[in-house]
């Protein structure tokens, strides 16, 4: 995979927004290659110059928004259950501006104090039903 090079005084501004955010944060080219990482992410075992969508299956990675994130460059986020992971993830996709191929993602683990209706087993079904992908 080919190296990308970013800013060296980006990477210092990542740093020292990110390093101590208690959560997983990474700075990702649009395709997918991590760039920096926070601590927390570094501890996960995320590594600069291998690809987000690599790790995990791709069940993971199926409410992704950052084609989104980017093509309207605006941030985005999603609460949601990830089944292949038993947790409520409250995620984001946050394009840099003026770095059009570049973004930030974070997926802060908040099933402790999230609603009974994000989880599965309190899918009552029908339209209103966004609690899985289920019906």
């Amino acid at each position: 995979m080919p190296e990308i090079a970013i800013d060296e005084n980006l990477k210092r501004h990542f740093h020292l927004f990110w390093d101590n955010f208690p959560a997983p944060v990474l700075l990702l080219h649009k395709d997918r290659t991590i760039l920096a990482r926070n601590q927390a992410a570094e501890a996960a075992g995320m590594v600069p110059g291998t690809r987000c969508s690599d790790r995990g299956g791709a069940e993971v990675h199926r409410g992704c928004l950052a084609v989104q994130a980017l093509r309207e460059q605006s941030a985005k986020r999603s609460v949601e259950y990830i089944e292949q992971l038993g947790v409520v993830m409250d995620s984001y996709w946050i394009p840099l501006p003026g770095h059009p191929d570049l973004y930030v993602h974070f997926g802060i683990d908040i099933t402790a104090f999230a609603a009974e209706r994000l989880f599965p087993s309190a899918c009552r079904g029908g339209a209103a039903c966004t609690s899985c992908s289920g019906a």
